[in-house]
């Protein structure tokens, strides 16, 4: 418990210093291959999700839920909606995306400049990009912890909107067996947390710590918004995260992908024993687990590796197109 605390601690405390993204481009990726690997477009589908095929797309913000802040403060939760314009197909895939900045800083439009999330959509995902609750108060052990529990919390009721649109007035358009989640860095971590971190038992044998707060606050699922529809994920992609232990994983979220920089010394690919596991160990647990899943570790290179690797970009959508219903 003790080991986890600090390990979170140690990472706002960089997070909040470290570096902002490199501007070097084409970096060649170094693939550790599983039980995916990355193909050409197969001549027998379609060109959607591997490739750009709509020329515009559009972006409006909605708000998806409200919750309090450890501050007091009643914080409206909002998320840029990317679509495809032209776009006509009846059920579409979703990716929800969380930025990074360490659980105290970031914005979702951070990622705009980058690209990646305007190539999905011009590939004919609907993309969501998440703000989340920060810390809005002094971090120590407990509200550090507590602030990635409302990370994962305001991530779930996201999920949830979707599923209510879907079943509702279905303005979106969603196949609700087709979601994804993710993120870089404290997104990854969000997104890992609520993917994995998804039953009480899970909280209380792992970060028992933990369960008095859960317990207290609507169980698992939070009280960020839109309750009665189901939180849970086809699949994971974890840019530089890490989990609290990778013996959280199981087979109901299935598809896992991780970019990861060997070089990290922020959110250590191979890291254990500073509060959490990266994302060595938690492919090691996937193989094990039989999961559909993919580790790109990039050498040389250290914790932000989405915004200079255009390769790594296309890789990861690569493996998202392979796992993507068509």
């Amino acid at each position: 418990m003790h080991m986890f605390l600090k390990g979170i601690i140690g990472f706002l405390v960089i997070s909040f210093f470290s570096c902002k993204a490199s501007s070097s481009l084409g970096v060649k990726p170094s693939i550790v291959e599983h039980k995916e690997g990355v193909v050409e477009t197969p001549p027998h589908k379609s060109a959607r999700y591997y490739n750009e095929v709509f020329e515009d797309i559009s972006i409006k913000t909605y708000t998806y839920g409200e919750n309090i802040t450890q501050g007091g403060k009643k914080m409206e939760l909002k998320l840029d909606l990317y679509q495809p314009k032209g776009d006509t197909l009846a059920k579409r895939p979703l990716f929800i995306f969380a930025h990074g900045g360490g659980f105290t800083k970031g914005a979702r439009d951070v990622i705009k400049p980058s690209g990646f999330l305007q190539t999905l959509t011009k590939s004919g995902y609907v993309v969501a990009s998440i703000s989340y609750r920060l810390l809005d108060v002094p971090s120590n052990m407990q509200s550090t912890s507590i602030g990635i529990l409302n990370a994962v919390e305001d991530m779930r009721a996201a999920i949830r909107y979707f599923r209510k649109d879907a079943a509702t007035t279905n303005e979106f358009k969603i196949d609700t067996d087709q979601i994804f989640i993710g993120g870089y860095s404290a997104g990854a971590i969000t997104a890992l947390h609520t993917a994995y971190l998804n039953t009480i038992d899970k909280v209380t044998t792992y970060v028992p710590f933990l369960a008095p707060y859960v317990t207290t606050h609507n169980g698992i699922e939070g009280s960020s918004g839109n309750p009665g529809y189901a939180s849970t994920v086809k699949g994971v992609i974890n840019v530089s995260g890490a989990i609290v232990n990778s013996e959280l994983l199981d087979t109901n979220t299935s598809i896992l992908y991780s970019l990861h920089g060997e070089a990290d010394k922020l959110v250590p690919i191979d890291g254990k024993g500073n509060g959490l596991e990266g994302s060595k160990f938690i492919h090691a647990k996937a193989e094990k687990l039989g999961l559909t899943h993919r580790l790109n570790a990039i050498p040389n290179k250290g914790h932000d590796i989405l915004w200079p690797c255009a390769a790594c970009r296309k890789d990861l959508q690569q493996f998202l197109a392979q796992n993507t219903a068509k």
